[in-house]
């Protein structure tokens, strides 16, 4: 499992008893960081889906046998 740069950066949360009110709000903020850093790599994990989609379906287009071009009508050449 690959572990997010981000986190490891994170200053270590300060020793205060639980339960404080100011604990509290060091755990909220704790929080909406993690959920916004979720969002980002669920963004671009969308982002990679859709680029792969693309390459694929690019590939795919490749490997088909070329189609024969329309030939032209007896009418088009009077």
């Amino acid at each position: 499992m690959l572990v997010d740069p981000h986190i490891m950066k994170m200053a270590p949360m300060k020793s205060k008893p639980l339960g404080t009110p100011l604990a509290a709000e060091d755990l909220i903020t704790l929080a909406q960081k993690l959920a916004r850093d979720a969002e980002r790599h669920a963004i671009l994990s969308a982002s990679l889906a859709s680029q792969a989609d693309r390459l694929m379906v690019a590939g795919l287009r490749l490997l088909e046998p070329p189609r024969p071009t329309p030939a032209k009508s007896a009418r088009s050449r009077m």
